[in-house]
């Protein structure tokens, strides 16, 4: 069984693709001479003709190619002596300075494609004719197809080669794993062919740490579009010592709608159905369109450094003939503090240097409400999306994707990360328990918040208590609804930023929107407190997420809306794992924990063997958990014979169900068994809900 992650969608996008290619281009661009060629050379295949480079020239300033003209192989004029027809078939066949003489087969034909080089680099199609004077080799607009179709797939197939790995080793890891730990979740999205075409999986701590971290999560595709040799898309979060978290991982086909809804699907099957309160992705139609289908109600964003790493490949054209852009660029975005200055920014730099015509800076506004920081207030995206990309993620995610790696490689990789990091976060929480960090200033603030954040959040939030004194306020006004406006002078960032704050509501903002991208407060905003003689920070405005107790932030006891003993046995699984990962760090957590639980289980069986219990329950043989206990442990079955219908709410669920389960099996008393089969927690095809059985 080999992992074939590109098959049936590129068969698909053949099915439906056009007989020829449109080459009534006149807004046609392309980013290079052999893009424009390759271009020309595909549509070549699709009619029935053969192409090549009839001429190019280079500049004889730059020396670079600035134009080039693709012609049919037929182009141009017939030899003028006149030979026997034999000969001349004869003569086809014979070399001219080591290619094929084609002057015997010349018909004068004037199908050509002319493109030039413009001033920004790119290249456009100057002259097209697309009409021969000769017959074409595929003439059947059938076999046209046909043709275009093989060519297609039999690329999809040397492409899936190229990175292709050994399935089996996947789910072997996947079975050790859930051996490991049972509350480990997979998923895998089956072809036609029964072969591997998107894979998912999220380990025990990843799915408790959503629980805790989970209101902004990153769904990344960088890997998959810097063409790694693996498809790489993890969902990273942000835990409370500002270190990234992988709540989950997945290997995807291609860049399709259907592949990342169906990636999206799984990984929020494996948080019970939590949405995140904001997600972040790059900038791509395509990802909007998965993302509004599987999140309706989470806010959409696009990261900030995603925006900024595509300046040097969509807008390198204004940044070699200006070098001023990057800076009025930089200025307009991180700068703006009101939406009319950042619009005036805007357009004044599209003027200057005239972008108005360029299609990615049209998106960019077009989309502004989901990435410029002057629109997000009132959102929290926990450090996730900062100009930079964050160098934690870059340092231990890039070791593990070499573009030489094979899945084996890289799942013994990944693993030993994991381990490292939880091993440092497990430093970090006692470090930040046992000591308290060094306090560098007499601020009531800094003495707050020492005892409430962790070592890493705090570093960080007393940099902007020490920047305090470096910042002037004057007052601007103040509103009808007892809103106070102010300028702050930040002379370290010799800038003036708007702050405003409500004594009444304790309301603070700040142009800056540090509370936004970081939560937790700007040094603009701790100096307007100081003199507005506010000497704690304000209880909203201490997140949960950044405390030392962060991880007890879910709520103590569910039990009043806990009906069903699925829904019971699920929470104790989720809780019983959040307690073996912080009781087992030490032999004296061990033992209290030990003996905890042994005294929590002889109180539940003499609950359970109660005569008041025996009352009222029967005592055949229990039944078997739902479909929905079983996907929450961690296993979906995949069907082959019956599929059944449920109506539930809006959607309707097809479920599949087997004669015989291969993968979770059920014991004689109708418990689950998890070490079964290496193939369990399998999807089915994306046939119904993108694969999801």
């Amino acid at each position: 069984m080999r992992l074939d992650l590109h098959r049936q969608s590129i068969e698909k996008a053949a099915d439906s693709a056009p007989i020829t290619i449109d080459c009534e281009a006149s807004n046609r661009e392309f980013e290079s001479k052999e893009e424009a060629f390759t271009f020309y050379k595909e549509h070549a295949l699709a009619v029935g003709f053969s192409a090549i480079i009839k001429a190019s020239r280079r500049s004889r300033i730059s020396g670079k190619f600035i134009d080039a003209k693709f012609v049919c192989t037929r182009y141009g004029a017939k030899p003028e002596t006149s030979v026997d027809p034999e000969i001349a078939g004869n003569a086809q066949s014979k070399k001219k300075r080591g290619r094929i003489n084609r002057s015997w087969s010349k018909t004068d034909c004037k199908a050509c494609m002319h493109v030039k080089r413009r001033q920004d680099g790119r290249w456009i199609v100057s002259n097209f004719v697309k009409d021969h004077n000769h017959d074409l080799v595929i003439d059947d607009p059938g076999l046209r197809n046909v043709r275009r179709k093989k060519m297609c797939v039999s690329s999809a197939r040397a492409r899936a080669e190229s990175f292709s790995g050994d399935a089996q080793v996947l789910l072997e890891y996947f079975s050790s794993m859930q051996d490991e730990n049972p509350y480990f979740f997979y998923a895998v999205d089956l072809s036609k062919e029964q072969l591997l075409r998107n894979v998912f999986w999220a380990d025990a701590k990843g799915r408790i740490d959503y629980f805790n971290f989970g209101d902004v999560v990153l769904f990344d595709t960088m890997y998959k579009r810097n063409e790694s040799k693996l498809p790489f898309v993890p969902f990273i979060g942000m835990n409370n010592h500002f270190e990234f978290s992988l709540l989950g991982c997945g290997f995807v086909a291609d860049e399709s709608k259907s592949s990342y809804a169906w990636l999206l699907r799984a990984w929020l099957r494996s948080v019970r159905g939590r949405a995140p309160k904001i997600i972040l992705t790059d900038q791509d139609i395509v990802l909007k369109e998965a993302v509004a289908e599987v999140f309706p109600a989470s806010r959409h964003c696009f990261a900030l450094w995603h925006v900024f790493s595509k300046i040097p490949e969509k807008l390198g054209y204004a940044m070699r003939q200006h070098e001023e852009f990057v800076e009025k660029f930089h200025k307009c975005i991180l700068k703006s503090q009101t939406e009319e200055q950042f619009e005036k920014r805007w357009w004044k730099m599209v003027d200057r240097f005239e972008l108005r015509s360029d299609k990615w800076i049209q998106s960019l506004h077009d989309d502004r409400l989901r990435w410029a920081p002057v629109y997000m207030k009132g959102a929290f995206l926990a450090g996730l999306s900062s100009p930079q990309r964050l160098e934690s993620v870059v340092s231990a995610l890039d070791r593990s994707l070499l573009r030489k790696t094979s899945i084996k490689e890289f799942l013994q990789q990944y693993k030993t990360m994991l381990d490292e990091r939880y091993e440092e976060e497990a430093r970090a929480d006692v470090d930040s328990w046992q000591r308290q960090p060094g306090l560098k200033s007499p601020s009531p603030y800094g003495k707050q918040m020492a005892q409430i954040y962790t070592h890493a959040v705090f570093k960080k939030f007393q940099a902007e208590v020490l920047g305090v004194v470096a910042c002037h306020p004057k007052v601007e006004g103040r509103d009808e609804d007892a809103t106070t406006a102010f300028k702050v002078h930040d002379f370290e960032a010799n800038q003036v930023y708007r702050v405003t704050w409500n004594e009444e509501t304790e309301d603070a903002s700040c142009g800056c929107r540090m509370f936004e991208y970081n939560g937790f407060l700007c040094r603009h905003v701790m100096i307007v407190l100081q003199i507005c003689g506010v000497n704690s920070i304000p209880a909203k405005y201490i997140l949960q997420r950044w405390t030392k107790n962060a991880k007890n932030g879910e709520e103590a006891s569910r039990a009043d809306g806990l009906e069903s003993r699925d829904e019971r046995c699920s929470d104790l699984y989720e809780r019983a794992c959040k307690l073996g990962d912080v009781a087992s760090w030490c032999q004296e957590t061990y033992r209290v924990t030990f003996a905890a639980v042994e005294e929590a289980v002889r109180k539940c069986e003499n609950i359970n063997n109660s005569v008041e219990r025996l009352e009222h329950v029967s005592l055949s043989r229990p039944s078997l958990p739902s479909n929905n206990a079983l996907q929450e442990s961690g296993g979906v079955i995949q069907g082959k014979t019956k599929t059944e219908e449920i109506n539930s709410g809006k959607e309707k669920v097809h479920l599949e169900q087997e004669t015989t389960t291969t993968g979770l099996q059920w014991d004689q008393m109708g418990y689950l068994n998890f070490r079964a089969s290496t193939l369990d927690c399998c999807y089915g095809p994306q046939q119904t809900e993108q694969g999801m059985v």
